[in-house]
């Protein structure tokens, strides 16, 4: 595997996102659905 990877990291796109508040609801969002319950970030 070279340069050309283009895999992202769970924890690395999380904390990006957590970054901007306005993205909590993103997140908040994909973690209920992936993980079938309510999930709240604080």
């Amino acid at each position: 595997m070279g340069d050309n990877n283009k895999i992202i990291r769970f924890d690395w796109a999380a904390k990006r996102l957590l970054r901007n508040k306005a993205n909590f609801g993103v997140l908040e969002g994909f973690l209920t659905v992936l993980l079938d319950e309510k999930i709240t970030i604080v």
